[in-house]
Formats: structure tokens, C-alpha cells, sequence
């Protein structure tokens, strides 16, 4: 049996036919049929090819007609032969591949669904048919779709991973932090950061991985996801500084918890565990100490009154429009929000400005509220209006990115000084820190001055963990400061070299820390120093940095984005939170160009 003959187009004899130029807007070009508007070049000489380009394509030239459409020819004619013989200028593929990792890396960075890509190559084509009718074939070969956006996030997450991986090998000391969430599909997810910090006191804060915890959730299995997050970087336990948590206990208990999972390796590795520092988020920690008995209970009547005349409608309009009426400062409530940590003091303040609103609305609903009425109560909720604002004020300290530890805790023993500083005045019924307070005139101060002590044992028993470390920070961030005898016997040498430089102590008060060990204290002449420097400096204080990912991560993975995969949520994060910037040029490189139809 005789092999089947392939059907050869070219055999086929067809041949362009010259009102395909009218009615398709094409003309034939060595052989090949080319399109006039964009420049795309046809592979078959067949008319229904021709008019479904056309069609697809360019469907609003279709309302030229007559005189019109003839002159448009024309001028698409006399573009067509003013370009150069090939069919782009040099460097034109590789600025539509950069083209596309530009807009990839911003869809990224904004946290939107990858099949936008599609949306905005429409709009480049439609902007440039308009500024630049020459260059549209450019903006139409960018290729911008769904797998394509996924691709290229991919290859910036690895291109900024490969960076990260260079840079972990100059690292002296790490340290990481670790937090846990839930996703929209009650998925954990574990995020883990990594802090490292340079010869040259240069560090780096980078998302080190984001791992999806399918099954298990407990210590074992968190250590197996972390030692698997360091292989990437090739990071070893021997430079591992510092390790804080959330504080969850799958992360601190004392036999089956993550630190203890890490200390058992420091063991069999013959290292130190006590020279591990082990932190509990001090943000969190300082959330938990403002949750006193008494905010509980003020907390308790103030949501259930906002959820009352926020959570439906036919309550908060009314309830808006009392406020017009009485022409109050403020035009709602403020909704409370418990992992939301500076929500509280925002929603008390502004229930407290509101009360006698509130008070007269739930009287016209029939749903007294007794408290509202409650001279001793009133008190209460203008107490913790004051201290909440002052705990708020610690939180968003607290909360600058990229602090030293030493920084964090010298914010916290600040507090504390203002703690004991109110409850020493409360007893003596003066209320100069707290005018919410001293506006409701109460009898008598000694409770509120019991809430400040209830307050300064709450972080001193919070705070053991970095309160164990205040000699080693004050040696790090004070070091002319600290009594040489009291400092270990390793130190107690370069401490006194140190202290006896005065030129150097003029240097300390005029640099900020880490810029004079770097500039001044040498590893030739404090080589113990300089290394205790770098230790602490590389060490996290909060996890915050978690936390940040973590509302990223609610935005990447919505419930209308439910299925996205863990292996491109954790690409599409990367991207979106690196100060590390993409090799782009790089990447254009290593790809082939292939114009998109």
C-alpha cells in the first residue's frame, strides 16, 4: 500500500487577489500575505484566513467606507514601504520580552489575577493604535497571556531566589522568624523570614519560603518544612542566630515545639542551644498584656453595641443619619477588628466620642443599654480610651520595618518606665497623663493605678525571653555604657580598649549603630566585639514581616482566586514583597522570542 501523500499548500496554486487589499486591508509580500494595520504576516494565501484575521483583528475599520477607506489604504501603503527590509528593528524582540516581564512583575507586585495580562495587552494596543499606529504590531507580539504572566512571575521569583541565594553566602550570622496562618481553603500556611547580615554589617530581610501544611501541623513537621527552606539558600544551623515565633504552641513547647526541635539539631551538631536566641513576637506579646480583665469587659459592651448598629442596614442608616441630625464630629462607628492590633484604641475613642449617640439610639431601638448609664462604667471606658491610645502609640513603634532588637526592647522598657511612672500618679489621684479619664472626675484612682501594676507584671512576665538578653543587648547597643566587670570574660578587655577611646565614644554619638561598627570597630582590634555586633544585629525581634505577607497573601488568594496553586501563591508573594530587584536583562537573555498572535 502506497504511503499517504501530505496535501502541499504551495501546490495548491492560490494566488492573492487584489480586493483582499480593499475589503481585508492585506497585500501580498514575497509570496505571503501581510496584513497592512499590524504587519502580521499570514501563513496560508487563503481568503477565509484573511478574513478572520480581519475580523478578529480589526472589526471597527469595517466603518470605513468609500473615499475613506481608500485614503487609509493609501497611507498603510506608504507606511508599509517606508519600513526597513526586515521585519523589526534590531533590539525590538528583546524590548517586547522586556515588555512583558515589566508588566508580569507589576501584575505581581499588585497581587492580581495573572489572565489580566490579557486585559492590559488590549489596552497597549488600543493606546498604541491611537499614539503610535506604526508600532502596533510591537504592542500586539507582546506576549501577555494567562500561562505566559504565570511564567514569567516564575522566572522573577527564581531570578530574585538565585540573587538571595548569592547574597545568604556572605551572611556571618541568621537568624528567622516564623508565623502561621489560615488561607481561604483552610490551608496552613507557614512563612518563614530570613534575616542575615554581612561582614560588612549589611543585611537582608527576605521571605525565605511560604510552605503549605497539607496534613500535619505540629513541631516535627514545621522543623522538616524549615530545615527544607534553608537547604534552598544553603543556609547551615552553624551561623543560625536567633529564632522567633508567634508563640503558637506547635512553636514553643518545651518537648514537641519547633525551638525544641532546633535546639535538639544545635545538640547533635555539638552547638550551644543557650547561644540560640529565642524570641516571642514582641508585638504580639505587648497585645496580649493590654488584654486585661478590665478591657475585657469594657470591650465586650462597646462591640456588641457597634456590631448592634453596624451589622444591619436598617440600624446603621438610621443611625448615620441621628448623627447628621445632631451634627456630631463623626459620621459612624469604627468596626473592631481583634488581629487588627491598633484597631482597639480607634474603635474605644471613637465609641467614647459617640456615647451619648449611641446611648439615645439604642433607647429609641428598645435596647437599653445599662452600662451607658454607669457612672463607674463611663469611668472604666474613659481609662482605657487613654491607655489603649498610649499602647497603640507602642504598637506602631514597634512596628517599623526592619528594627534591631536592641531597638525594640529599649521601646519596651520605656513603657514600662511610663507604667510605673502612671501608677505611682494614679495613687495619688493625679490624672495629668489621662484627660479622658480626669473628664469623667471619678472619686478615686487607686483601681486604675491596679490596672498599670496588673500591666507591668503582664510584661514582665511576657518579657522574660528578651529581659534574659539585656546585658547582651546593652554590650551591643550601649557599649560605653556598661560596666566592664559585669560583662563576660571574653568581652571585659575590649569593652575597657573601648571605653578608654575617646575619640571613638564622639564617633558612637554621631552614627547610627550598625554604620560605626562597621566604620570603627575592626576585627583586628575587637574581633570579639565586632562578632557579638554582628550576632545581634542579624536577630528578629517581632514577626511582623509575617504578618505582612500574610494580608498580601488574603489579597493573592481571595475567594475568587481559591484555586491558585501553592507553588505560584508562593512565586507571586516573593515578587510582590522582595526589595530585591529582578534581573530582567538577564532573563531576556536566556529566552527565545516568540510573538504573540
Amino acid at each position: 500500500m502506497e504511503p499517504t501523500k501530505k496535501r502541499k499548500v504551495d501546490a495548491e496554486g492560490r494566488s492573492f487577489q487584489e480586493k483582499w487589499t480593499n475589503d481585508y486591508f492585506f497585500v501580498e509580500v514575497k509570496g505571503k500575505p501581510v496584513c497592512l494595520v499590524c504587519g502580521n504576516a499570514l501563513a496560508v494565501m487563503k481568503k477565509a484566513n484573511l478574513e478572520r484575521h480581519y475580523s478578529s483583528k480589526h472589526a471597527k475599520l469595517s466603518e470605513l467606507g468609500g473615499q475613506m477607506r481608500l485614503d487609509k489604504i493609501r497611507t498603510l501603503l506608504q507606511n508599509l514601504e517606508s519600513r526597513p527590509a526586515t521585519s523589526r528593528p534590531p533590539g525590538d524582540s528583546d524590548s517586547v520580552i522586556q515588555t512583558s516581564y515589566v508588566v508580569s512583575e507589576l501584575i505581581a507586585k499588585k497581587l492580581r489575577p495573572h489572565v489580566e495580562g490579557e486585559f492590559v495587552k488590549e489596552c497597549l494596543v488600543a493606546a498604541a493604535e491611537l499614539l503610535a499606529p506604526e508600532k502596533v504590531r510591537l504592542f500586539q507580539s507582546v506576549s501577555l497571556s494567562r500561562r505566559t504572566v504565570s511564567d514569567r512571575i516564575t522566572d522573577l521569583a527564581q531570578d530574585i531566589e538565585k540573587t538571595l541565594k548569592d547574597s545568604a553566602a556572605e551572611f556571618q550570622f541568621f537568624s528567622l522568624a516564623c508565623d502561621g496562618t489560615m488561607d481561604i481553603t483552610s490551608t496552613a500556611q507557614l512563612a518563614i523570614f530570613v534575616r542575615g547580615i554581612t561582614a560588612e554589617f549589611v543585611t537582608r530581610e527576605e521571605l525565605l519560603s511560604l510552605e503549605a501544611m497539607h496534613s500535619n501541623t505540629g513541631g516535627e513537621d514545621l522543623f522538616e518544612r524549615l530545615v527544607l527552606s534553608m537547604k534552598k539558600l544553603e543556609l547551615t544551623f552553624e551561623k543560625l542566630s536567633g529564632l522567633t515565633t508567634d508563640g503558637a504552641p506547635a512553636m514553643v513547647d518545651s518537648q514537641k515545639g519547633l525551638i525544641a526541635f532546633v535546639k535538639k539539631e544545635l545538640n547533635r551538631l555539638s552547638l550551644d542551644p543557650s547561644d540560640l536566641i529565642t524570641c516571642h513576637c514582641i508585638i504580639r506579646q505587648e497585645s496580649f498584656c493590654a488584654q486585661s480583665s478590665r478591657l475585657s469587659s469594657v470591650m465586650s459592651t462597646v462591640v456588641a453595641c457597634i456590631n448592634f448598629v453596624k451589622s444591619r442596614g436598617f440600624n446603621s442608616c438610621p443611625f448615620k443619619e441621628l448623627l447628621n441630625d445632631l451634627v456630631s464630629e463623626y459620621g459612624d462607628l469604627v468596626y473592631h477588628c481583634e488581629v487588627q492590633w491598633l484597631s482597639r484604641g480607634n474603635t474605644l475613642k471613637r465609641f467614647y466620642e459617640l456615647r451619648s449617640e449611641v446611648k439615645q439610639f439604642m433607647e429609641m431601638k428598645g435596647k437599653p443599654v445599662r452600662e451607658l448609664s454607669d457612672r463607674q462604667w463611663l469611668c472604666d471606658l474613659a481609662f482605657m480610651v487613654d491607655i489603649t491610645r498610649y499602647l497603640s502609640e507602642l504598637t506602631a513603634q514597634l512596628q517599623c520595618p526592619k528594627q534591631l532588637l536592641s531597638t525594640l526592647f529599649s521601646n519596651m522598657e520605656s513603657f514600662e518606665a511610663k507604667l510605673r511612672l502612671w501608677k505611682v500618679q494614679l495613687e495619688r489621684n493625679n490624672m495629668v497623663y489621662f484627660p479622658t479619664l480626669e473628664e469623667q472626675k471619678p472619686s478615686t484612682t487607686l483601681e486604675y493605678a491596679g490596672e498599670c501594676e496588673k500591666l507591668i507584671e503582664a510584661f514582665m512576665e511576657r518579657f522574660k525571653d528578651v529581659k534574659s538578653k539585656e546585658m547582651e543587648l546593652s554590650i551591643f547597643a550601649t557599649p560605653f555604657s556598661v560596666e566592664p566587670a559585669d560583662v563576660p570574660d571574653n568581652l571585659q578587655h575590649e569593652i575597657i580598649q573601648l571605653q578608654s577611646n575617646d575619640e571613638l565614644k564622639a564617633r558612637f554619638s554621631h552614627l547610627p549603630l550598625l554604620e560605626f561598627y562597621q566604620r570603627f570597630i575592626s576585627n583586628d582590634e575587637f574581633p570579639t566585639l565586632r562578632r557579638h555586633a554582628l550576632k545581634y544585629a542579624s536577630v528578629f525581634g517581632t514577626t511582623y514581616c509575617c504578618e505582612q505577607v500574610f494580608s498580601k497573601l488574603t489579597i493573592a488568594k481571595s475567594r475568587l482566586r481559591s484555586r491558585l496553586i501553592d507553588t505560584n501563591l508562593e512565586k507571586q508573594l516573593r515578587v510582590a514583597t522582595s526589595s530585591i530587584p529582578a534581573n530582567i536583562t538577564r532573563l531576556i537573555k536566556e529566552k527565545q522570542f516568540q510573538p504573540s498572535h
